[in-house]
């Protein structure tokens, strides 16, 4: 699904001929994928509640109400490491005045992307040009916005508003390119987790639901497969692309784990002998459901792009078929 995207789940088994793609109804039926997306679960073993994770936002200390959670769950994770003179790199989701003051109170720096309507965060408004920029400092703190293709609001603890080459050059003039320290500093710093982030989210598997917790599963899944390519690039030494790992992957696991859901098992010889012999339809039975009256798909509907179940099949071709009219069919015409 991360390698061709939908609007909706079901689009995925759909037999339309704009959007059918056969290799999904060829493993799994829609009926057992959305079945089994519904239980997905997670159980804190200490409290024995369901679909919660609660562990992973009840752990977060408040150490101030003027952090707000996105503070407090920096500071909580910082604990070990306050006091120590380590420079801290947040984007924009963590960054604000107050943390960053908080930080510096036990000795540590941060720097980071901030978005401009924060909370104590100073107002700017002037229109700047391209490479300009402007700043409000105050006490530990150096608020800074730049103009780049975008308008870029920063925030810092242990920057000034010197500017420093980033070790690109200007393709018209050949001159030395050159950006804020912090900004410099910034990208230097988070290229690798931007990088890891603008890659995964090109085959990302992750979609919109209420549960945030299927959705951090599903992310959790795309950051364990991009660690798994950097594993596979460091201990090969072959240089492959992202997307051909990722399309090699998935096609091993579905070699290996994925059991084909062809209605007609038998070898071509077994396939014509429904032209053959005598042929009668059957009630269908089934030991994977416990419904009173199991249903199958019509084979013959299918070939016609039809979504259809019927609870007959003929049991010397053991394949799913409507009594009328696609028994005859299946049985007279090639």
């Amino acid at each position: 699904m991360s390698r061709m995207k939908k609007l909706s789940i079901k689009e995925y088994w759909s037999t339309h001929d704009v959007l059918r793609t056969d290799i999904f109804n060829k493993h799994m039926s829609r009926d057992r994928y959305t079945i089994l997306l519904k239980m997905l679960c997670f159980s804190d073993k200490k409290s024995e509640r369901c679909n919660c994770l609660h562990r992973s936002t009840s752990e977060v200390q408040a150490f101030s109400t003027k952090l707000g959670k996105t503070g407090n769950i920096v500071a909580t994770l910082m604990q070990p490491y306050l006091g120590k003179g380590h420079q801290l790199f947040v984007d924009n989701w963590y960054s604000s005045p107050a943390l960053f003051e908080y930080l510096h109170s036990f000795a540590t720096n941060a720097c980071g992307t901030v978005r401009k309507r924060r909370v104590g965060m100073p107002k700017m408004p002037k229109k700047l040009q391209t490479e300009e920029c402007t700043f409000r400092s105050s006490g530990n703190l150096l608020a800074l916005k730049w103009q780049d293709k975008r308008e870029v609001w920063m925030l810092s603890t242990s920057h000034s508003v010197e500017y420093k080459d980033c070790k690109k050059k200007n393709y018209q003039t050949g001159e030395q390119i050159q950006k804020p320290s912090c900004v410099v500093d910034y990208s230097n710093s988070m290229g690798t987790v931007d990088k890891s982030d603008a890659i995964i989210s090109t085959i990302s598997c992750t979609r919109k639901t209420l549960k945030w917790y299927k959705k951090f599963f599903f992310h959790l899944l795309d950051i364990s497969i991009w660690n798994a390519y950097c594993l596979y690039k460091f201990n090969t030494k072959k240089n492959i692309s992202m997307s051909d790992y990722h399309l090699a992957l998935i096609t091993e696991l579905l070699k290996k784990y994925s059991k084909s859901r062809e209605y007609n098992t038998g070898t071509p010889s077994a396939y014509l002998m429904r032209f053959k012999e005598r042929h009668f339809p059957a009630l269908y039975s089934s030991d994977k459901t416990k419904r009173q009256n199991p249903m199958g798909r019509c084979i013959v509907c299918s070939m016609d792009n039809k979504r259809r179940s019927t609870r007959y099949y003929c049991k010397q071709c053991n394949v799913g078929l409507c009594v009328v009219p696609c028994f005859e069919m299946y049985h007279t015409e090639q």
